[in-house]
């Protein structure tokens, strides 16, 4: 069945008797009955109207076709506006048929030579074709349009890809770990150990741990010396004259016992001039430094020298210092002058076997008197060396370190690295380390039991994965050798590890419900895991434009205070007739796991509302543009009927 409804743009009301048809409308859904003279055709059992026809609010103005008449305006554009409002029965599921037609063309030809008018239905299968509208004319006085498919139908938006998911806002969420879910994103951390104090080791053996150290222990032996002889020339040359004149300078000072003036470097230059000499490595020497000695056996040839005229002179980690500030008054005969440094004065700590293969030592010289015969104006030096003073020890052959539970206080997703920082792991020495969970069976980083990860000077990352290692339990065992003489040294390490965030949400993308509805939005369902202490609930926001969705309020399923927390809850009806949609999900967890959302579906039904039929333009030509020339009974206002039936 169908109502009519016709437009009368003066608000007369017409009897459309010039259609030759009557329309009878019942109180039946879905059916209409035509009388004509020949008989009655009767269609279906009619149970409520297929659709309503309203005359819509915004009608064209066509008082504007006669405002301001001339010669020049007898002809224009249609003027555009809304002719009416068509509402599909709710229950009804079928396709209508849509007539508009011109009840009064004998009066439009009283004042037009022609009226082409463009009908436009959104909506309708001629709205997709090409043109996109209908004319309706003084000549074919209908225009006809077909709506397929009205249906009030149950629809759903689902999301269950890694795409989905990630058309919204991730906050602390990781969707690529397993495409399809999202779960709450890991974060990295670590437990440091510098070795500043003992808080973190559980039991040591054989080694001493401090200064942020841990080395082999040892037992002392008895003081000794060591003595280093030039043995080729160093980073300076500068003293002008030696004697003999061939060879280098160094071989002229180099002697185990002094040969006084056979062989010396000397200078009777009023400016200071330096020698420095390479040394061997040290070959006896061991354990702990006490001092370095320098020492230079020297004279001048001046009775009565007027300044002191040399100095004992080294370089270390690429600095150079003298002794004494002012230099040693020679005398006329040789004599042993000497400085003692008990730490290397360029770090100010003790002296380390590394600094003394690379020490240079030396001499620097000038004339004692700058008057008197050149002959009584010389320094000379004949002898250097540099005694290395030292207890040797011996370090135990193997110590240990293990330590507490260093995640005790975490909670870990995942046990990723460990971490070392080894200064030294001299030849002849080894640093191995192995990892435990309960502090009795200990594996390597592959997985192997008893075994162990050899370390490498330096500092490095171990990788954990193949351990498969969750939860707060991490020991470390760490094993030091020696043959003796010297030690590993372990200055850092740490365990890297991976947590989930706490919390994490998920702001869905935005969801269209279509066009002419009124849309009630049914129930939320989720695809969701809990594992014990985490969590994931919902909310929902809706608007009536997508704009309108970043100002409109979250809700669970009785007000803004609760969320959905269950799969098939009812949709607050708050969001009833709104088009647009849009879900966020709030994740939770201890941190050593996390709640995994899987799919969403949030379902609907659209009762479409209404169609509009419009006129978006069209042409005329007025007959004259004086109204007193047109015929009696003349209009520039169109009349319609409109007609809604099944098809």
């Amino acid at each position: 069945m169908s109502k009519q409804w016709r437009i009368d743009a003066k608000r007369k009301l017409y009897v459309l008797a010039a259609l030759g048809l009557v329309l009878v409308i019942s109180g039946g859904a879905f059916a209409y009955t035509y009388a004509t003279a020949v008989g009655t055709v009767n269609v279906g059992e009619p149970s409520a109207d297929v659709a309503t026809c309203d005359t819509s609010s915004s009608q064209p103005d066509w008082d504007s076709v006669t405002d301001n008449l001339s010669e020049d305006t007898t002809c224009g554009e249609v003027p555009p506006g809304d002719l009416f409002d068509i509402t599909p029965n709710a229950a009804y599921t079928g396709d209508l048929q849509i007539g508009i037609y011109l009840t009064n063309a004998a009066n439009l030809t009283r004042a037009y030579k022609y009226l082409n008018m463009k009908l436009y239905l959104e909506g309708s299968k001629e709205a997709s074709e090409t043109p996109d509208y209908q004319v309706l004319s003084m000549q074919n006085g209908r225009a006809n349009f077909s709506l397929a498919g009205i249906t009030s139908s149950s629809k759903s938006w689902v999301q269950t890809t890694q795409s989905d998911f990630e058309g919204g806002t991730l906050n602390q969420l990781d969707t690529t770990t397993s495409p399809g879910d999202v779960i709450l994103d890991r974060f990295t951390d670590n437990v440091t150990d510098s070795f500043n104090d003992q808080s973190k080791v559980a039991s040591s053996a054989n080694v001493t741990i401090s200064g942020g150290q841990v080395k082999l222990d040892y037992a002392s032996g008895a003081t000794a010396n060591e003595t280093l002889r030039p043995n080729a020339a160093g980073d300076k040359t500068n003293i002008s004259l030696q004697e003999p004149t061939s060879g280098e300078h160094w071989d002229k000072v180099d002697e185990a016992s002094s040969d006084g003036d056979n062989t010396y470097v000397h200078t009777n230059s009023w400016d200071l001039q330096e020698d420095l000499y390479q040394l061997p490595n040290h070959s006896t020497g061991s354990g702990t430094i006490n001092y370095v000695k320098v020492y230079m056996v020297a004279k001048n040839t001046a009775d009565n020298p007027d300044r002191p005229s040399a100095f004992i002179h080294i370089k270390t980690n690429d600095s150079e210092y003298s002794w004494p500030s002012l230099g040693f008054t020679l005398t006329t005969s040789y004599a042993t002058y000497s400085h003692q440094w008990d730490n290397n004065p360029q770090t100010g700590n003790p002296w380390t076997w590394s600094e003394i293969d690379n020490l240079q030592a030396g001499v620097g010289l000038r004339a004692p008197k700058g008057s008197g015969p050149p002959g009584g104006r010389y320094s000379r030096c004949t002898q250097v060396y540099v005694e290395v003073n030292y207890t040797p020890i011996t370090y135990y052959s193997r110590g240990t370190v293990t330590s507490v539970n260093l995640l005790s206080s975490a909670n870990v997703a995942s046990i990723d690295d460990f971490y070392y920082d080894a200064s030294a792991i001299p030849s002849r020495t080894s640093l191995k380390v192995q990892y435990s969970q309960d502090s009795s069976n200990w594996y390597d980083s592959s997985g192997t039991l008893d075994g162990w990860d050899t370390l490498s000077q330096g500092s490095a990352n171990i990788s954990l994965t193949s351990l498969n290692w969750t939860g707060s339990n991490f020991y470390y065992n760490m094993e030091f050798t020696s043959d003796g003489t010297d030690t590993p040294v372990l200055d850092e390490i740490r365990v890297y590890f991976s947590a989930y965030f706490a919390s994490g949400d998920l702001t869905s993308s935005t969801y269209d419900g279509g066009d002419y509805g009124n849309w009630d939005w049914e129930n939320i369902y989720f695809a969701i895991s809990e594992p014990s202490e985490t969590d994931i609930k919902f909310r929902l926001r809706s608007a009536a434009t997508e704009a309108g969705l970043s100002s409109a309020t979250w809700y669970g399923p009785t007000g803004t205070g609760d969320y959905y927390t269950a799969s098939g809850t009812a949709i607050n009806s708050t969001h009833d007739g709104d088009r647009w949609i849009q879900y966020k999900s709030y994740f939770s967890g201890p941190g050593d796991a996390t709640p995994t959302l899987s799919a969403v579906t949030i379902t609907y039904t659209v009762a479409l509302s209404g169609y509009t039929v419009e006129i978006i333009g069209g042409s005329y030509c007025l007959i004259s543009d004086n109204t007193s020339e047109w015929a009696t009974g003349w209009t520039t206002a169109p009349e319609f009927y409109c007609e809604a039936t099944q098809r």
